[in-house]
């Protein structure tokens, strides 16, 4: 049951709904922890209770919010503020913002200084070590600009690529990892007489069973491909449970799958392009910039941004080395007639 205006304290928090120096700091803290993933659900209860507590607490936390965001805006994925709240109707939105406007001057910026610190430390934070709800999921990481091979626990190898984050999911009767993001080779060690449990990893709603040893897998911007090196692997769709929704590579093939779209055409691909990021490559044969730069985005601190759309379609060709990408970008940019402006280290704007 809600407590009157000015006596309402939330139990954990210990935050007076009349007191504005508490409920500004307490606001800032739940939006720093909303950024780091889905609220258990105790805390949610704490979340729920503290905004039903007084109408300034949810005009506070929508304030802080909404600064967050915008100062956010900067990295193209941020990481959210997670959907476990629901959004406010257009009059409650009204109302909260009356609510803040009756605060005092002094009041209303700390509470945009506190948001802004939030924001930025987050911003921060993603923009030199990635995303942190995929830190916190993840089993083995790499940071952009960083390639690393990892030994899982069964002997089999992962050749992370840059901004790459995957979990371990072994259990009794599969060995399973799960590509959070980014790109993963594996040598995956065989089923014998003793380990008789399958490997697969699993990427979207989709995955790759090991028929063989080696296979990679990369999530893209909007699909995962897995291309297969030595052997075979069969890619299978969660969502069906019968061989009609799985496909079967030899090497040298690749399929790409997406959320609710399925299967795209199976395809040759040449394997050391593919692989090239292995060996300090990037090689683009034809490839749209978009691609290109969300690809570049792994390969370097900050983010590149393409302000023009069709820009974004011309296709660029190229062999660039990993270690000295610095001039990369501007030669791009000459070759498609393109422009770009920089502001170190965050952003990188072509048009």
């Amino acid at each position: 049951m809600m407590e009157k205006a000015g006596n309402s304290r939330h139990a954990k928090d210990g935050v007076p709904g009349d007191d504005p120096d508490k409920i500004e700091a307490a606001a800032a803290r739940w939006v720093s922890r909303l950024t780091g993933g889905p609220l258990r659900p105790d805390e949610r209860r704490d979340l729920e209770g503290w905004l039903a507590a007084h109408p300034d607490h949810q005009a506070a936390f929508d304030y802080a919010r909404a600064t967050w965001a915008e100062l956010a805006a900067l990295r193209d994925a941020p990481g959210s503020l997670i959907d476990d709240v629901v959004p406010p109707s257009r009059v409650a939105i009204a109302r909260q913002r009356r609510a803040v406007r009756k605060w005092r001057p002094e009041v209303r910026a700390r509470i945009a200084a506190l948001a802004a610190c939030v924001a930025l430390a987050v911003g921060l934070g993603i923009f030199w070590f990635g995303d942190p709800t995929t830190m916190l999921l993840a089993d083995y990481r790499t940071a952009p600009a960083e390639i690393r091979s990892f030994v899982l626990p069964d002997g089999s190898v992962a050749d992370l690529a840059p901004a790459s984050a995957l979990a371990l999911r072994f259990n009794d009767r599969e060995r399973r990892i799960d590509l959070l993001a980014g790109t993963v080779y594996v040598t995956a060690a065989p089923m014998t007489e003793g380990e008789r449990r399958p490997f697969l990893v699993q990427a979207a709603d989709g995955s790759a069973k090991a028929l063989g040893t080696q296979f990679m897998v990369d999530r893209l911007p909007d699909s995962v491909q897995v291309t297969v090196a030595r052997h075979r692997v069969e890619v299978a769709l969660a969502a069906t449970a019968d061989r009609a929704g799985s496909v079967l590579l030899t090497p040298g093939l690749a399929v790409r799958y997406g959320e609710g779209r399925g299967f795209g055409a199976v395809r040759t691909v040449d394997l050391g392009t593919a692989t090239a990021w292995r060996r300090g490559r990037l090689i683009f044969d034809r490839v749209p910039l978009s691609t290109v730069v969300a690809t570049l985005n792994r390969y370097r601190r900050g983010r590149i941004v393409i302000a023009n759309p069709d820009l974004a379609e011309r296709t660029v060709s190229g062999m660039f080395e990993t270690a000295r990408l610095e001039n990369t970008l501007d030669q791009i940019a000459r070759e498609l007639g393109a422009q770009s402006v920089a502001v170190p280290p965050f952003v990188t704007l072509l048009f």
